[in-house]
């Protein structure tokens, strides 16, 4: 996730970035820091997938903790997302 869209080459390996709402980005919940490095929870990084990759299927969601999902899914500001995810967790 990023504040712009870009592909950055790096040894032969190219990573994807995607732009994502500045108040997404800005918001914490879901994020570990850890030596100056943002790193997404599982559960965050997850949702930000549903948020951007509507029709993303995940094969096991049972690792994922559901009330961190539920805690960190108001920061998206979507109907839409949250009603994708919470069928999902039904049928998962």
């Amino acid at each position: 996730m990023s504040y712009l869209s870009r592909e950055v080459e790096v040894d032969g390996n190219t990573f994807s970035y995607r732009r994502i709402k500045e108040d997404i980005i800005i918001n914490i919940i879901g994020i570990i820091r850890k030596d100056n490095i943002n790193i997404a929870t599982p559960e965050r990084a997850s949702l930000d997938v549903l948020y951007l990759y509507k029709d993303y299927y995940f094969d096991n969601l049972n690792p994922l903790n559901k009330l961190l999902i539920s805690q960190i899914l108001p920061v998206y500001q979507s109907a839409a997302l949250e009603k994708r995810v919470f069928k999902i967790l039904e049928n998962g």
